[in-house]
Formats: C-alpha cells, sequence, structure tokens
C-alpha cells in the first residue's frame, strides 16, 4: 500500500488543543515523535476501517492514543487499561473499563478497529495480547510499541540510550528518572523486531510492518483473518436484528 502520511493540517489540530502538560518526559525521550507516531498509526488504521463506528484502546494509560483519534476519526472510543488511576486521568471523556490487555472483558468482534499504543512491549506474552485484541476485534488491529533492531550496533546504541541518557532527559520536565530507568530492563526481554513480525504474522493477515527511531519502536496493522472476519460481520448483524 501508499506510505500513510500525516499532514501538517492534521498535526496541528492535534497540537492545538493538546493539555498544556500532556505527556512532557514522553515528548522529550522521543524527541516531540511521539505524537506524530500515534498519528500515523490511526490514519493507517482508518485505510484499511475507513468509518469505524467503535473503536477499543487498548491499555490506553491516559488516553493518548484515543486524544489523537478523537482529533482524527468520528468514532465511539472505549478506554481499558488496568491502572485506575489513569482512567481517572484520562484526558477525553468516554467510556472506560478497567481490565488487563489478557483479558478483555468483550465479546468476540465488538469493534470495528482495536489498538495499542506503547503498552504491548510490557507483555510478558505479546502473542496472547495480540490474540486477545484480534479477538474482540471485527477488522483491524493496530499496534505502536517499543521495538528492538535485528542489528546488533543499533540494537546496542538504543540500550545504552534507555539506560543512561532517556532517564535524565524526563527528568528535565520533573519526571522521576527512576520510573523511566524501567523501560531498560522491559527492552532487554522483548523480542527483536524480525522475530515479532514473526509471532504476529500467525495471528492475523499482517498488512503493515514498519520501524521508527533506529528499530526502537514499531507501527504494525493487520486485519483479522476472512473466516474469522465473516463470521464476526455475521455476528453484528445477529445483534442489530434482535435490537
Amino acid at each position: 500500500m501508499n506510505e500513510i502520511k500525516v499532514s501538517n493540517e492534521e498535526l496541528q489540530r492535534i497540537y492545538n488543543d493538546l493539555p498544556e502538560f500532556y505527556d512532557r518526559a514522553n515528548a522529550m525521550i522521543s524527541f516531540f515523535q511521539d505524537v506524530k507516531w500515534r498519528a500515523e498509526l490511526i490514519k493507517t488504521v482508518k485505510s484499511y476501517c475507513n468509518n469505524p463506528k467503535r473503536i477499543l484502546d487498548v491499555a490506553s494509560g491516559k488516553g493518548e492514543l484515543s486524544y489523537v483519534i478523537s482529533k482524527l476519526m468520528k468514532t465511539e472510543i472505549v478506554m481499558v487499561d488496568y491502572a485506575e488511576n489513569m482512567l481517572k486521568s484520562s484526558l477525553i471523556e468516554g467510556d472506560k473499563v478497567l481490565a488487563s490487555f489478557y483479558n478483555l472483558p468483550f465479546r468476540d468482534n465488538v469493534f470495528d478497529a482495536v489498538v495499542s499504543s506503547f503498552a504491548l512491549h510490557a507483555a510478558d506474552d505479546i502473542g496472547a495480547v495480540v490474540k486477545e485484541m484480534t479477538r474482540v476485534s471485527r477488522k483491524v488491529v493496530g499496534v505502536i510499541a517499543m521495538g528492538k533492531s535485528d542489528n546488533w550496533l543499533l540494537r546496542n546504541y538504543v540500550a545504552f540510550y534507555l539506560r543512561f541518557i532517556q532517564p535524565y532527559l524526563a527528568a528535565l520536565v520533573g519526571a522521576k528518572p527512576l520510573d523511566y530507568k524501567y523501560i531498560y530492563y522491559i527492552y532487554r526481554k522483548i523480542p527483536t523486531n524480525s522475530q515479532l513480525k514473526s509471532i504476529i504474522s500467525k495471528i492475523f493477515d499482517l498488512k503493515v510492518f514498519k520501524v521508527k527511531a533506529l528499530g526502537s519502536v514499531y507501527i504494525f496493522v493487520g486485519l483479522k483473518k476472512r473466516t474469522e472476519e465473516k463470521e464476526g460481520e455475521k455476528s453484528i448483524e445477529n445483534e442489530e436484528k434482535i435490537a
């Protein structure tokens, strides 16, 4: 497919309404690319599901990705996270559900699209989480998260950055360095990007897999396999008839 790009007008619309202290630390450690990457993910999802009625934001945190969705789409957004305080601090209004991404409390095929940003890398079993996201999606699954380059030199360069530089960049905007040092330990245990790609390709029809920032960030979008998608459409049709 053609490269998805986020226009300056779209980014301006997003940034103009950002809360004053919106994730200053994340913006700093990503060199102010995190919002752009999220917007790119959502535009890519939209290219495969043009008019989604309902989207689930998995491990939503305060709703950073949901916020971007609200600026780029007109759709119902449901946020799910394991941390109650995160949901209470949400950047947007809407439905919020307290739950783990290993056990999403929704029926199969309920959402047109299921997305997540900067959370999947924290899972001990990434495949299990992607399967669960695919289960509740009728059509599309899209994720942006921390990756690990297949190149040894780049892997070690990023590891050095995460361990010795990132925590102190975050401190410049008031965050506690210790709160960010754990990211390095997560990085050490996650699979390489090629290993991850192999895992998720077995779960759904992978359409997009691209890396950013020397391979330390990946974006992927996949479609539910056709047999499962057709079953999801039948399920939704039956629910509408009953309603």
